[in-house]
């Protein structure tokens, strides 16, 4: 499996523009960053996680700069190739009612997309060394494009857009990684058998490569995330939630403290159907099980 990995690197000597390399097997993607000012990328010690999330949290409504990504997701593409072009092995991974490769590939149903950002973008530094990018962060406004949706492993033709706020950072230094996000946002689909949705989604990690305990806070992650029908949000109490996800997962270092193995379990169940016609004879229904297993380093 390839291990989780990110890269950032300035091209400029001016520091205005930033880039970003994310290597993982469940989101691989490459960003450019502008500074839409006279100075440079701002840069934020990040040495206290609530410290970080609060400064970009009030940064929100300031936005200085502007990022274009584009992103692919290898293991999801990896269970729709392996449904097509290999259903015999598809159908082996069958076990007591729960499709194994769906379980690994579940929770990303797009196989690419591109990305405008507008907010803020900072580069992660520790007191100790303001010269070393250790990550990125982010709290803006983000508009996503697609042109396929993944369904259990099946591709279907649609383009899709999605509007959202965002608050994120990741913070990777050689003793620990550790990783945030806040979303909240709608998902427009122009294929007509998928219903619109507005989401809420919370996640975070953190991995300590030299700590081998059983804190919750550390060598953990956890991620939930509910979908309301759009046409009947404004019906609140009385909404429709279409399906809610939780994930949680525990990491194991090993290699004298350079590696860490990622085990992530959760559950995702489908409340009110979000796929309509044709698609819902496609679509499995009620529960699904969430299977995530990863190599960080």
């Amino acid at each position: 499996m390839v291990p989780s990995k990110s890269i950032t690197w300035s091209p400029d000597s001016v520091g205005k523009f930033n880039c970003e390399l994310w290597v993982d097997p469940y989101y691989t993607a490459f960003n450019v960053s502008r500074s839409l000012t006279e100075a440079p990328i701002a840069r934020l010690v990040s040495d206290g996680e609530r410290a970080t999330d609060w400064w970009l949290w009030e940064h929100l409504g300031h936005p200085r700069d502007v990022l274009v990504e584009v992103s692919v997701n290898p293991i999801p593409i990896g269970g729709w190739s392996l449904r097509k072009w290999a259903p015999e092995g598809y159908s082996d991974a069958n076990y007591q009612g729960t499709n194994l490769v769906q379980a690994v590939t579940q929770g990303f149903p797009e196989p690419w997309a591109l990305s405008l950002f507008f907010g803020n973008v900072v580069s992660l530094v520790s007191s100790s060394d303001t010269n070393s990018v250790n990550g990125m962060g982010y709290s803006g406004f983000l508009l996503t494009w697609g042109g396929q949706n993944i369904v259990d492993n099946l591709m279907i033709p649609d383009n899709w857009i999605e509007a959202e706020v965002k608050i994120k950072g990741d913070d990777i230094r050689t003793d620990r990684k550790m990783g945030w996000s806040f979303r909240g946002g709608l998902r427009e689909h122009f294929n007509p058998n998928i219903r619109d949705a507005v989401f809420f989604s919370i996640y975070r990690h953190r991995t300590d490569f030299q700590y081998s305990g059983w804190n919750p806070l550390r060598n953990s992650s956890l991620e939930f995330r509910i979908d309301v029908d759009q046409a009947s949000f404004a019906n609140v109490p009385n909404f429709e939630l279409l399906k809610w996800s939780a994930i949680a997962g525990k990491k194991f270092p090993f290699a004298k403290g350079k590696m860490a193995w990622s085990l992530s379990f959760g559950v995702v169940q489908e409340l009110f159907p979000g796929y309509t016609g044709a698609l819902r004879s496609k679509a499995s229904k009620g529960w699904k099980l969430v299977l995530q297993p990863n190599l960080e380093w």
